[in-house]
């Protein structure tokens, strides 16, 4: 027989327990046993799921099975599905012993006895299989013999009744139940059935029979799913009186409202869920006292026929098919001829009148005066929830025409006006000036009431009031809300007319604002506006109607121009910093704007396509040059190739692009990066005894460290420190042009002689630590920004610490009014972006500074990490846990050896991962799977020892595991030793997650247990210095991955990573593949993969040699 511990061996503990949920929930349908060794079955999950299994011989063992669902081709071992057949059928296979142990005669019964006792003789527990089925045996024969007889322990039905009462109009429905196993006995108390069910109670039949409901099973699945319905009915109950109107207060007495004796009382929900149950198996239904028979759920709709005849000058409307009887007020459930039909809503609200019109009567009279209303209201209605056939001849005389209508629209005014015509086939008329017009040919015309006020109540709601032939609506906004809202969703009967004098678009998106960009002679930029039906003066009056935060603005021939948030802020940023005014505004003007708006301009058009901005070739090229300093071919000089990293190449490129460019920049590095370097290799490179020095200025700690860096590194350059007395400081500067290339003083220094650097232009400006200037009102602020140069930079880690003040001031010192005045800069940025928190003013002030700022991090450009150690640590076996490993792997060898002879190796390999599971399970802890063992684990051991020495030493640890069963036993044993730790495993919800790793890398708690599947991704562990693999994994990528959650960016220490592996056993053989195998993981097998699957056979067959 099928055992619980097989099972495991195939499915992970997760698969395992939500298998066994869905067992007991009934979802395991259509078993079959195909063969004597396979079966096939359904189970519901999302959608039904079929599975096959394959037993071995014996019934005792799983060879191969299969699902077609998602999970089984992804996941390595059985899914949830595959657990829940192998329930079902352990469940069967008890069954079918129970039979057989109940056709046992008594020289048998005997003959089992003897066995047991031999069993006992060799030594086996004292309660062995086969002592159980004798004590069994006995308490059977001893209830036989009590004055009540109790039923054999043995699956057991459910079977409901439907019971169905039209009370004066109000129709009630509930369900009784039968319970039994051979025989089937009316259940008189369904509560009292529910409370003793869930306590394990007897439950009395019949008078001389009853049932112990501890032991039974259901018989069938639709039994299993209505004991879960009517618990699940009860519990809800529960829980509205617990949490309801009695304040969490929940008395032990209460009265149900759904259960009474024997009656499920059935509202439209449980009537619901009672029909999915049953699903296509007939029940038994009474209705009125009425035994009518099997009847059927159905998810289709009742078949109702209506016919209209005329009669005596009268029509008449008859029911031609079999009655509906609506089970609930909403007539979601109809019963119609054996069946119960579950239609929805949109047809339930079409059935319901027709059944309120029909509930007493099959046929009703409509006198000839009404039958014009009855076609118009009624019979597009009508035939919704029915067929409906009318007599020809009849209906000769009545026009049944469709409604449309035609809304012809014009100006009134500032406002619109509407005329309305209703048409029915070639019949037109205006509803405001006259009646529908008689018809030529003697008939009634149907007029869809309903259609026409629908009309004239969508106008009405917009504020159009009659005039005349007309609907006349003067305002103008809501003039612009009915031709946006309105307009736009008329029904598809309804079609819409411009009066020649309407414009045809009366309602447009801001049109695309066209502009030409290009670079003059003087490096300035040329902005030229081209605008399609726009000129510039209405450009600004659209822009004047967004400022007043209008929803729209209407041109001079009334067209309304909608104005989108997203749309018109890029313009208005756009012809707020090129500095168009109404004054410059002209068709074809041109505006000269500063080189340094490039940037700006060219992010502004391309995060919105309503400005159009065309790009000269060289205003692309001075973008692309800016934007990617990494592809810019300047020539690194000879001296520095080999010193420069890439990326200080990059920065020596970006500072030689905006020199070029006669722009300004901040080198904004991480500190250690090597600003000065990259400043350095950009000075030697621009070296001309022709031009005059560049000048650093520097804080008085820094100054001579340049000095010294610069002879370092570029030793042909000639450098000089304005510094010590007046009378020196003048003598450097005097021979500044003729003798030197650089020039270096201090921020204190400058102040002084800021009227000897007033006279002199340099070359280039560079100030280190550039937060000295942060505050514009400072001498130092002044001072830097009275020196001459052909181009501004600055160098500093921080070029924001405490105010946005701070990065204007430096800018103001790079390109004078590229971020406008002090005062301007206030009240346009640091206002809004600080008090206000505004969102788009920052990316606004973003696009304008990030092009002129480089920054790198450490983590981003330096690869280096602290070191990482890996060892091996091997640890014995305990002699009991030896003597088990071996007695397993002999015994594995033979079920491995029969496996391949009957199979092959193709199609074993599942046998064989649950044969080398169960090995490696015993290498960690034979307890894991072997109950009352005590015997001890020696990698239990060696971790104790390793955990516990880390922890003293100040270390913090990761402890992996496959198994979250051996997660559990080394968590008891760190309890043991007192050492806390935090638990994570797939059953750990993803806030959860969250928390533990933030207080982990809080360093509150020393050690972290962690599934391998559950958190080996995704985590960043970086407060951990240790990992432990306490079990090795297959794929050693998966391994790696999981060490990564703490060797990774941001990791400050050395990381030593302990692979945990058991002498003697099956996890060296894993460790040596591993090892044999790792060179080529990258190239073979992603992480994640089932690295067992792409072993050989040879590499198989010598996991199983002894070493």
């Amino acid at each position: 027989m099928l055992k619980d511990m097989m099972i495991r061996t195939v499915a992970s503990d997760m698969a395992y327990s939500r298998g066994v949920r869905y067992y007991n929930q009934g979802r395991v349908t259509h078993l079959e046993r195909v063969r004597d060794n396979r079966y096939r079955a359904e189970v519901d999950g999302s959608i039904k799921y079929e599975v096959e299994v394959r037993l071995s011989k014996d019934g005792s063992g799983i060879e191969q099975y299969t699902c077609d669902c998602p999970a089984a081709s992804q996941y390595l071992g059985a899914c949830k599905h595959v657990v829940a057949v192998l329930k079902a059928i352990q469940d069967e296979q008890a069954g079918e012993e129970q039979e057989q142990e109940a056709n046992l005669s008594k020289s048998e019964i005997f003959s089992q006895l003897k066995r047991t006792f031999d069993v006992r003789q060799q030594g086996e527990p004292a309660e062995s299989t086969s002592s159980r089925r004798m004590f069994r045996f006995f308490a059977d024969a001893d209830r036989e013999d009590s004055t009540q007889y109790r039923v054999a322990s043995q699956a057991a039905y459910l079977v409901p009744r439907l019971f169905v009462e039209d009370l004066y109009g109000r129709t009630e429905c509930w369900l009784e139940f039968r319970f039994g196993t051979d025989r089937l006995y009316v259940v008189r108390n369904v509560l009292e059935f529910l409370r003793s069910k869930e306590k394990g109670e007897t439950w009395q039949l019949g008078r001389n029979s009853a049932l112990d409901l501890a032991d039974i099973r259901w018989a069938d699945p639709v039994s299993a799913k209505l004991y879960a319905m009517l618990k699940d009915a009860h519990r809800a109950e529960k829980e509205v009186l617990l949490y309801g109107p009695n304040n969490g207060v929940y008395y032990s007495g209460f009265h149900s409202y759904i259960f009474e004796q024997k009656q499920f009382k059935l509202a439209p929900d449980n009537l619901g869920r009672f029909l999915a149950v049953m699903g296509d198996t007939p029940f038994e239904m009474r209705i009125n006292g009425a035994d009518i028979g099997d009847v059927r759920g159905s998810q289709g709709q009742p078949q109702i026929g209506v016919s209209i005849r005329e009669k005596e000058g009268r029509g008449q409307v008859s029911l031609t098919t079999e009655e509906i009887l609506p089970l609930d007020d909403a007539c979601r459930y109809l019963y119609q001829d054996q069946y119960i039909y579950a239609v929805t809503a949109k047809f339930a609200r079409a059935v319901k009148p027709l059944w309120q019109s029909f509930r007493t009567t099959t046929r009703i009279e409509v006198p000839r005066s009404e039958m014009g209303r009855f076609f118009g209201e009624v019979l597009p209605r009508l035939e919704k929830a029915a067929a409906v056939e009318v007599d020809p001849a009849f209906l000769e005389q009545y026009m049944l025409q469709p409604l449309t209508a035609e809304l012809y629209i014009d100006y009134a005014g500032d406002g619109i006006a509407v005329r309305p015509l209703l048409c029915y086939g070639d019949a037109k008329f205006n509803p405001l000036v006259a009646a529908a017009p008689p018809l030529r040919d003697g008939r009634h015309l149907v007029r869809d009431a309903r259609g026409e006020q629908e009309i004239m109540t969508r106008l009405s709601v917009y504020g159009f009031r009659p005039e005349r032939d007309q609907l006349v609506q003067k305002d103008e906004e809501r003039s612009y809300d009915f031709l946006t809202e309105e307009l736009p969703n008329l029904p598809a009967w309804v079609d819409v007319f411009y009066e020649d004098s309407f414009v045809k678009r009366p309602v447009r998106p801001m049109p695309k604002v066209a502009a030409g960009v290009s670079v003059n002679d003087m490096d300035l930029l040329e902005v030229t506006f081209n605008m399609k039906d726009l000129d510039v003066h209405e450009l600004m009056d659209i822009l004047d109607s967004y400022k007043q935060k209008r929803r729209y603005h209407r041109l001079k021939d009334r067209t309304f121009v909608t104005l989108e948030e997203q749309q018109m802020q890029a313009l208005a940023d756009f012809v707020e910093n090129a500095g168009i005014t109404r004054k410059k505004a002209a068709d074809g003007a041109t505006v000269e704007l500063p080189l340094s708006q490039a940037m700006y301009l060219d992010e502004l058009a391309r995060a919105d396509e309503t400005l159009h901005l065309e790009r000269s070739r060289t205003f692309r090229s001075i973008v692309r040059n800016i934007r990617r300093p990494e592809e810019a071919d300047y020539e690194v000089p000879a001296e520095l190739k080999e010193v420069l990293r890439d990326y200080q190449v990059t920065g020596f490129n970006w500072l030689s692009t905006l020199a070029d460019y006669h722009l300004g920049g901040i080198l904004a590095d991480d500190m250690g990066l090597g600003k000065t370097l990259q400043v350095i290799a950009f000075l030697l490179a621009r070296q001309d005894a022709s031009q005059p020095p560049s000048l650093v200025v520097a804080p008085t700690s820094l100054m001579y460290n340049w000095l010294d860096e610069i002879a370092r590194f570029a030793p042909s350059l000639k450098a000089a420190a304005v510094a010590g007395t007046k009378a020196q400081r003048e003598a450097v500067l005097a021979e500044a042009d003729k003798s030197y290339d650089v020039l270096v003083t201090t921020y204190n220094m400058l102040k002084r002689d800021i009227a000897l650097y007033e006279k002199r232009k340099f070359r280039y400006a560079f100030l280190d630590e550039a937060q000295h200037i942060k505050n514009p009102t400072t001498q130092n602020a002044r001072a830097v920004k009275k020196i001459k140069t052909g181009g501004y930079f600055a160098l500093t880690g921080t070029p924001i610490e405490n105010t946005l003040t701070e990065l204007w001031s430096i800018f103001d010192f790079l390109m004078p009014g590229y971020l406008l005045t002090h005062k301007k800069f206030k009240e346009r940025y640091e206002t809004q972006i600080v008090r206000e928190q505004d969102e788009r003013m920052l990316t606004n002030l973003r696009r304008h500074v990030m092009p002129f700022i480089l920054r790198r991090m450490k983590k981003d450009v330096l690869k280096e990490l602290p070191d990482k150690v890996e060892r091996k640590m091997v640890s014995d076996m305990t002699p009991k846990q030896e003597k088990i490993y071996q007695a397993w792997f002999v015994r594995s060898q033979r079920e491995f050896a029969a496996e391949l002879r009957a199979n092959g190796f193709g199609e074993s390999r599942i046998k064989i991962l649950a044969i080398l599971t169960r090995l490696r399970q015993i290498a960690c802890d034979p307890a894991m799977f072997l109950e009352g063992y005590e015997g001890g684990s020696g990698k239990l051991d060696m971790l104790e020892e390793v955990v516990g020495e880390a922890v003293a030493g100040g270390h913090r640890i990761l402890v992996f595991s496959q198994f979250t069963t051996m997660l559990e036993h080394i968590g008891e044993r760190l309890k043991q030793i007192g050492i806390t730790y935090y638990y994570l495993d797939g059953a750990t919800p993803a806030l959860e997650r969250i928390r533990l790793v933030k207080m982990f890398n809080a360093g509150n708690i020393p050690v972290f247990l962690i599934s391998l599947k559950a958190g080996g991704t995704g985590l960043n562990l970086t407060g951990a210095d240790m990992v432990i693999h306490f079990d090795p994994w297959w794929n050693p990528a998966v391994e790696d991955q999981a060490t990564d959650r703490a060797y990774r960016l941001g990791q400050k220490n050395n990381v030593q990573v302990l692979k945990f592996i058991t002498k003697g056993t099956v996890e060296e053989k894993i460790y040596e593949l591993q090892e044999k195998k790792k060179s080529l993981i990258d190239q073979m097998i992603q992480p994640g993969d089932n690295f067992l699957s792409k072993l050989s056979e040879e590499e198989i067959r010598e996991l199983f040699e002894q070493r």
